[in-house]
Protein backbone atom coordinates (compact mmCIF):
# COMPACT_ATOMS: atom_id res chain seq x y z
CA UNK A 1 0.00 0.00 0.00
CA UNK A 2 1.24 3.23 -0.45
CA UNK A 3 0.92 6.82 1.23
CA UNK A 4 1.79 10.05 0.79
CA UNK A 5 4.79 11.29 3.26
CA UNK A 6 3.01 14.88 2.72
CA UNK A 7 -0.22 16.07 3.73
CA UNK A 8 -1.94 17.64 0.37
CA UNK A 9 -2.63 20.76 2.20
CA UNK A 10 1.01 21.20 1.73
CA UNK A 11 1.62 21.32 -1.49
CA UNK A 12 2.47 24.96 -3.34
CA UNK A 13 2.80 23.96 -7.32
CA UNK A 14 6.18 24.37 -7.26
CA UNK A 15 6.63 22.09 -10.06
CA UNK A 16 3.91 23.33 -12.34
CA UNK A 17 6.12 26.85 -12.14
CA UNK A 18 9.25 24.59 -13.15
CA UNK A 19 7.60 23.28 -15.79
CA UNK A 20 5.74 26.07 -17.10
CA UNK A 21 9.26 27.66 -17.39
CA UNK A 22 10.42 24.82 -19.04
CA UNK A 23 8.15 25.33 -21.35
CA UNK A 24 8.76 29.00 -22.09
CA UNK A 25 12.45 28.20 -22.59
CA UNK A 26 11.87 25.46 -24.96
CA UNK A 27 9.28 27.52 -27.00
CA UNK A 28 12.23 29.98 -27.24
CA UNK A 29 14.85 28.02 -28.50
CA UNK A 30 12.11 26.58 -30.90
CA UNK A 31 11.39 30.01 -32.28
CA UNK A 32 14.99 30.91 -32.37
CA UNK A 33 16.00 27.43 -34.37
CA UNK A 34 13.00 28.69 -36.96
CA UNK A 35 14.01 32.05 -37.52
CA UNK A 36 17.56 31.25 -37.68
CA UNK A 37 16.69 28.52 -40.51
CA UNK A 38 14.51 30.46 -42.60
CA UNK A 39 17.63 33.22 -42.58
CA UNK A 40 19.68 30.33 -43.78
CA UNK A 41 17.46 29.35 -46.87
CA UNK A 42 17.28 32.85 -47.66
CA UNK A 43 21.13 33.26 -47.37
CA UNK A 44 21.22 30.19 -49.66
CA UNK A 45 18.98 31.61 -52.34
CA UNK A 46 20.20 34.82 -53.22
CA UNK A 47 23.84 33.26 -53.41
CA UNK A 48 22.46 30.56 -55.46
CA UNK A 49 20.75 33.96 -57.66
CA UNK A 50 24.07 35.67 -57.34
CA UNK A 51 25.86 32.82 -59.05
CA UNK A 52 23.25 31.92 -61.58
CA UNK A 53 24.05 35.92 -62.52
CA UNK A 54 27.38 35.38 -62.69
CA UNK A 55 27.55 32.59 -64.81
CA UNK A 56 25.22 34.00 -66.98
CA UNK A 57 27.80 36.97 -67.50
CA UNK A 58 30.56 34.95 -67.93
CA UNK A 59 28.93 33.20 -71.02
CA UNK A 60 28.21 37.18 -71.73
CA UNK A 61 31.68 37.48 -72.02
CA UNK A 62 32.61 34.22 -73.58
CA UNK A 63 29.48 35.65 -76.42
CA UNK A 64 31.23 38.89 -76.79
CA UNK A 65 34.59 36.70 -77.56
CA UNK A 66 32.92 35.08 -80.06
CA UNK A 67 31.39 38.01 -81.75
CA UNK A 68 35.11 39.80 -81.82
CA UNK A 69 36.06 36.64 -83.95
CA UNK A 70 33.72 36.64 -86.29
CA UNK A 71 33.53 38.56 -89.55
CA UNK A 72 31.11 41.10 -88.09
CA UNK A 73 33.98 43.20 -86.30
CA UNK A 74 37.25 44.39 -88.29
CA UNK A 75 39.85 46.08 -85.97
CA UNK A 76 38.13 49.07 -84.53
CA UNK A 77 36.31 50.82 -87.61
CA UNK A 78 32.74 50.00 -86.91
CA UNK A 79 32.90 51.14 -83.15
CA UNK A 80 31.04 54.93 -82.50
CA UNK A 81 30.88 57.35 -79.14
CA UNK A 82 26.97 55.53 -79.60
CA UNK A 83 27.82 51.41 -79.18
CA UNK A 84 25.92 51.12 -82.01
CA UNK A 85 25.56 47.44 -82.31
CA UNK A 86 27.17 47.21 -79.03
CA UNK A 87 30.55 48.78 -80.41
CA UNK A 88 31.78 51.60 -78.42
CA UNK A 89 34.26 54.04 -79.41
CA UNK A 90 34.67 56.50 -76.13
CA UNK A 91 37.71 58.25 -76.47
CA UNK A 92 39.57 57.06 -73.65
CA UNK A 93 36.71 57.72 -70.97
CA UNK A 94 36.27 55.67 -68.24
CA UNK A 95 35.15 52.17 -68.96
CA UNK A 96 32.63 51.70 -66.14
CA UNK A 97 30.56 54.63 -67.31
CA UNK A 98 29.17 53.02 -70.51
CA UNK A 99 26.54 51.41 -68.62
CA UNK A 100 25.34 54.85 -67.20
CA UNK A 101 24.47 56.01 -70.08
CA UNK A 102 21.20 55.20 -71.46
CA UNK A 103 21.79 56.16 -74.80
CA UNK A 104 24.89 53.08 -74.71
CA UNK A 105 22.92 50.81 -72.44
CA UNK A 106 20.06 50.39 -75.08
CA UNK A 107 22.51 49.49 -77.52
CA UNK A 108 23.84 46.67 -75.88
CA UNK A 109 24.16 43.48 -77.44
CA UNK A 110 21.85 40.67 -76.35
CA UNK A 111 23.31 37.27 -75.45
CA UNK A 112 23.29 35.08 -78.99
CA UNK A 113 22.24 38.24 -81.10
CA UNK A 114 25.51 38.10 -83.28
CA UNK A 115 26.51 33.68 -82.68
CA UNK A 116 23.36 32.15 -82.57
CA UNK A 117 23.40 30.97 -78.89
CA UNK A 118 20.85 29.74 -77.31
CA UNK A 119 18.81 31.80 -74.77
CA UNK A 120 19.84 31.01 -71.40
CA UNK A 121 16.93 29.58 -69.00
CA UNK A 122 15.83 30.96 -65.73
CA UNK A 123 17.10 34.43 -66.21
CA UNK A 124 15.03 37.26 -65.61
CA UNK A 125 16.59 38.95 -68.96
CA UNK A 126 19.14 37.60 -71.35
CA UNK A 127 22.83 38.76 -70.52
CA UNK A 128 24.11 42.03 -72.42
CA UNK A 129 27.61 42.81 -73.20
CA UNK A 130 28.95 46.18 -74.86
CA UNK A 131 33.02 46.22 -76.71
CA UNK A 132 34.99 48.86 -76.36
CA UNK A 133 37.55 48.52 -79.50
CA UNK A 134 41.00 50.06 -78.65
CA UNK A 135 43.82 50.29 -81.44
CA UNK A 136 47.70 50.43 -80.31
CA UNK A 137 50.85 50.73 -81.92
CA UNK A 138 53.01 48.89 -79.40
CA UNK A 139 56.99 49.21 -79.39
CA UNK A 140 58.61 47.97 -81.97
CA UNK A 141 55.50 46.74 -83.78
CA UNK A 142 54.64 46.53 -87.86
CA UNK A 143 51.25 47.10 -87.15
CA UNK A 144 48.43 48.17 -85.06
CA UNK A 145 47.48 46.12 -82.41
CA UNK A 146 43.73 45.64 -81.47
CA UNK A 147 42.23 45.37 -77.95
CA UNK A 148 38.79 44.76 -77.23
CA UNK A 149 37.02 46.19 -73.70
CA UNK A 150 34.19 44.04 -72.89
CA UNK A 151 32.02 44.71 -70.16
CA UNK A 152 29.28 42.05 -69.55
CA UNK A 153 25.77 43.07 -67.50
CA UNK A 154 23.49 39.54 -66.16
CA UNK A 155 20.46 39.14 -63.96
CA UNK A 156 19.97 35.98 -62.37
CA UNK A 157 16.34 34.74 -61.90
CA UNK A 158 15.56 37.95 -59.91
CA UNK A 159 15.70 41.14 -61.87
CA UNK A 160 17.41 42.55 -58.33
CA UNK A 161 20.23 40.58 -58.84
CA UNK A 162 22.55 41.98 -60.88
CA UNK A 163 26.71 41.37 -61.85
CA UNK A 164 28.86 43.23 -64.11
CA UNK A 165 32.34 41.99 -65.46
CA UNK A 166 34.64 43.19 -67.50
CA UNK A 167 37.80 42.07 -69.61
CA UNK A 168 40.27 43.24 -72.42
CA UNK A 169 40.26 40.41 -74.94
CA UNK A 170 42.99 40.23 -77.46
CA UNK A 171 41.81 37.76 -80.03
Amino acid sequence: MFTLSTPLKQESGVVLVISLVMLLLLTLIGITSVQTTSLDEKMAGNMRDQNIAFQAAEAALRDAEADINSTRISGVTTFDALCTNGLCYNGGADIPSIWTDATKVANAVSYGAYTGAAAIAGLAAQPKYLIVGTRIWPAGATSWKYLYSITAFAQGARGTTKIILHEVYTP
